[in-house]
């Protein structure tokens, strides 16, 4: 199975579709969701600016959704030296027999993390209350998936990433999010049932990133979306095992731990 930074997934085309999210239109997508049986799916999404034309005028969104009851969620320590326990996301990934993942939560120069990361049990850090560390995604003590505001948090996670902010909040676009610095993004999606997406973007801001969601998916029916670290930070990996070609983009830079999706057989 090749592993490439192409997705060479063909479209289905949606002719132009009519969803916008403030000047953005989604112009096409792949097949939704999960289908029944599917313990996860890819998906991409294409949009464009109204008014831009032109091939790079048109950007893209990936994802992976998966079952949140036949998945475990792993956050990988990636250490704190100079030199990483892991050379590449994909490494991370096939070690931990993962067929997808990401890059984690923010971190300080001395890889230090931002806020708490809890891994296998482990906690590094401590409950952070920065601005950007406004939720988490974790695995609760009774082994539930979840994306948490700081607040909701009650202890106990057995794997756990502080990041954020909220880009989407019982179903809805969160208000005050920054209309600048447009950058690769890497965020975590929940439907509010069992399915879950991990996905990546092209530079977009935080305010564009929330409304393309929104517009693209319905309202309401994405419940949560959490922010994840960014930047040159944002990588994104997915293998199918299935003799299809997967999706590997690396982070251009090291970072401090990742998020993977293992099986549960």
């Amino acid at each position: 199975m090749r592993l490439s930074r192409l997705i060479p997934f063909a479209f289905l085309s949606a002719g132009s579709l009519s969803l916008c999210a403030g000047d953005w239109k989604v112009e096409e997508t792949t097949p939704p969701g999960l289908a029944r049986g599917e313990h996860a799916a890819f998906q991409r999404l294409s949009v464009r600016r109204q008014g831009e034309n032109g091939f790079f005028s048109r950007r893209s969104l990936s994802l992976v959704w998966f079952d949140g009851r036949r998945s475990r969620l792993r956050i990988i320590d990636n250490g704190d030296e100079v030199e990483p326990r892991y050379p590449t996301l994909a490494e991370a990934m096939r070690v931990h027999g993962c067929f997808a993942g990401c890059n984690g939560g923010f971190f300080l120069e001395n890889f230090a993390p931002s806020g708490l990361m809890v891994s296998e049990a482990k906690a590094t850090g401590r409950w952070g209350s920065a601005k950007l560390l406004s939720g988490a995604l974790l695995v609760d003590s009774s082994g539930s998936l979840r994306i948490i505001r700081r607040s909701e948090y009650q202890g106990g996670a057995i794997e756990l990433i502080q990041a954020g902010p909220f880009l989407i909040d019982r179903g809805q676009t969160v208000a005050g999010l920054s209309t600048k610095n447009a950058r690769r993004r890497t965020f975590v999606l929940h439907d509010g049932g069992h399915r879950y997406a991990l996905g990546t973007s092209d530079s977009f801001t935080l305010d564009d990133l929330s409304r393309i969601l929104v517009e693209a998916f319905g309202p309401r029916t994405i419940e949560r979306a959490l922010n994840l670290d960014g930047g040159t930070s944002s990588g994104f990996y997915y293998n199918p095992g299935t003799g299809v070609d997967g999706v590997r983009i690396e982070p251009f830079k090291r970072v401090r731990n990742f998020v993977g999706i293992v099986p549960v057989p």
